[in-house]
């Protein structure tokens, strides 16, 4: 197994901490794809593939038609279609004029080779140290890397630490740490802040069902069938959680209004969990047949109250009700009648009833503008507000698909804010010091990296930035904004030529040492063609605890920055090119990176003060683990405790 953050050559001296920090700064794309798409093999990526949008359509003369298969992607507002091949007759894969296979064809769902990639580095820290591992769970939580956190929660559900009796002399003297109930409190607890939704327990299964992960699972002993994917106890869980919510009739008929009424019944269906009264069938408007077995007893033949229709309403009268009763607009998207759309009236509506999510808000702007929405209230104010309270750098992507130069650069204002955001709950106690590199060998890649810096170099506060170029010789760099703007014309006009000395970029920024009680982080971005420069590092004073390195081009088997690291016995966490695609990923791994700086020794203690900053490692020691909320042991016919053998 290799990866693109730690030298291969050093994966066996890792520890728990540090695999996890691998996998949370590691990009590994999405392991859930909404759309079509083709994967094709990626040496340069952690997984050893690329998923790339794609669409299919049929060409030829008549009677003789193919699928012919697209690859999507982005040149500005324009999405470029490339040809590709042919789709085989089993859709799985896309084929050329001679029929060698050339991509795999995706249909929408989870990528297997990402969530088996994510299962595996979740296993490694699991196998270092259980308990790490379930606390590490339990820290994500409450954090916003939803593929990450299902893949947690799944992880707990099936790992062999489930309570299990401890016995001595055939007595029961003590039952064992039950990790697999941080898996169910995972599941059950729900806070403003935190909440599995119907889709995201749906998932769990889909992962878990994933051939690959039932694979690594049996390699782990956690299930013994070689048929069926081991589920440890996802259904105990969702029998607990769907029989909640059908004691409590409104959670159940909120989710129905919030449009999971499909993945509800999926639930129940793939946990085998059975209803109480016909009142469950009622509200998800399930209509209930007799098995052929004739086991079934409730809501047999029972008739079912018909969907919400908003075919035959007028445009006021649609408004009225999304007035009235406030959906949610994924709901209001499945009522709207095709022929009517989503009109400059709908549109004011659901913003007037609190319809739209901020990313739903950030995502629709083009539309508002279209429609001449973005100077009337209260669409200006209630977007706005979205503006700021932006949580990633969506809203510079989108910025491309609008027409006025104003919005735009709301946009781009937006996306700092997302990035400044991101850095301001973890930059305390740390300055950190920028170098890139310019030298002749970057000829090819200069302006790609001075576009990645544009997009998250403005997050830090510029009296806790340093900022310097090098070839053969070190500049210092002055940011004079904190804004991408202000990024992008501070490196204006700086081109590509020279030799190339790190330590140069180093010795550049030796008069910037750290205040008292601060650590440095240095952060290189540049193709590593140098020798390494441990010394000019010792004599700068600054003393790094960790280097961040954005390795841009260049051949593998050069890493003046990752050996450096090694000399100076600090990590070098590695940043991949591909998190500059993803508007989730970059503010994302940019607070990780910050977050996994290891504290420094002279400032982890402060006698009887608390420390002035706390790395990610130790958040996660200091999390407690999670437990069910109380409700799950009260008055539930499908509940069982961590000691029955069921529970295994």
């Amino acid at each position: 197994m290799t990866t693109n953050n730690i030298d291969p050559q050093r994966l066996e001296n890792l520890g728990p901490a540090e695999r996890l920090i691998q996998t949370l700064l590691t990009h590994s794309d999405h392991a859930v794809h909404n759309r079509p798409g083709v994967v094709t093999q990626d040496p340069h990526s952690a997984t050893g593939v690329k998923w790339e949008p794609a669409t299919w359509k049929l060409e030829g003369p008549e009677g003789q038609q193919a699928k012919v298969v697209y690859k999507l992607s982005k040149s500005g507002k324009k999405t470029v279609k490339t040809k590709l091949g042919l789709l085989s007759s089993d859709s799985k894969l896309v084929v050329n004029e001679r029929g060698q296979a050339i991509a795999s064809y995706r249909q929408p769902g989870i990528f297997p080779e990402v969530a088996a990639w994510m299962w595996r580095q979740i296993a490694e820290v699991w196998k270092m140290d259980n308990e790490f591992a379930a606390r590490w769970a339990s820290h994500a939580f409450r954090e916003d890397h939803k593929d990450l956190k299902v893949a947690l929660a799944a992880f707990m559900l099936v790992q062999s630490r489930y309570g299990e009796p401890v016995r001595e002399n055939g007595k029961i003297v003590f039952y064992d740490d039950d990790y697999r109930a941080v898996g169910e409190a995972m599941v059950l607890i729900r806070t403003k802040d935190a909440d599995f939704s119907p889709k995201l327990l749906l998932r769990i299964h889909e992962l878990l069902s994933v051939p690959q992960i039932a694979q690594i699972n049996r390699e782990l002993g956690f299930g013994t069938s070689t048929k069926r994917p081991t589920l440890g106890r996802w259904p105990t869980a969702v029998h607990l959680w769907l029989e909640h919510r059908e004691q409590n009739p409104k959670l159940l008929q909120g989710l129905v209004k919030a449009g999971f009424r499909t993945t509800v019944m999926a639930l129940t269906r793939k946990s085998g969990y059975k209803p109480k009264s016909s009142a469950f069938f009622q509200t998800l408007r399930w209509k209930q047949e007799q098995n052929p077995a004739g086991h079934r007893s409730v809501g047999i033949g029972e008739t079912v109250t018909a969907a919400e229709d908003w075919s035959s309403l007028t445009e006021a009268e649609i408004c009225a009700k999304i007035v009235k009763d406030k959906p949610n607009w994924k709901r209001i998207c499945g009522l709207l009648p095709p022929t009517m759309g989503t009109t400059r009236a709908i549109m004011a509506a659901a913003t007037e009833a609190g319809s739209f999510s901020n990313a739903d808000l950030l995502i629709l702007t083009p539309t508002f503008e279209e429609l001449g929405l973005l100077n009337v209230e209260p669409v200006k104010s209630r977007w706005e507000k979205a503006i700021k309270e932006a949580e990633d750098q969506r809203a510079s992507n989108i910025a491309s698909r609008v027409k006025k130069a104003e919005t735009v650069q709301k946009l781009q204002e937006a996306a700092d804010n997302a990035v400044k955001k991101a850095v301001e709950e973890v930059i305390r106690g740390l300055t950190v010091y920028f170098f890139l590199d310019i030298s002749g060998s970057m000829q090819a890649s200069i302006e790609q990296g001075k576009k990645y810096i544009s997009q998250f170099l403005q997050g830090f506060p510029l009296e806790k930035l340093h900022v310097a170029t090098f070839n053969t010789t070190g500049r210092e760099v002055t940011i004079k904004h904190s804004s991408s703007a202000g990024v992008e014309q501070a490196f204006r006009g700086i081109l590509a030529g020279g030799g190339t000395d790190y330590g140069a970029g180093v010795m550049a920024l030796r008069n910037h040492r750290p205040s008292p009680g601060e650590d440095a982080l240095f952060i290189f971005v540049g193709d590593e063609q140098a020798g390494e420069f441990s010394s000019a590092v010792r004599t700068s004073g600054l003393n790094p605890v960790a280097f961040g390195l954005l390795k841009v081009s260049g051949n593998e088997h050069d890493r003046a920055v990752r050996q450096t690291a090694q000399l100076l016995s600090i990590p070098c966490f590695r940043i991949d090119e591909n998190i500059f695609s993803d508007p989730y990923a970059v503010t994302r791994t940019l607070r990780n990176l910050i977050a996994a700086t290891p504290v420094s020794a002279a400032n982890a203690s402060w006698g009887t003060t608390a420390p002035v900053r706390v790395s990610l490692v130790e958040k996660i020691l200091q999390t407690d683990l999670l437990t069910k909320p109380t409700w799950s042991f009260i008055g539930h016919s499908n509940k069982t405790t961590s000691h029955q053998a069921s529970a295994k």
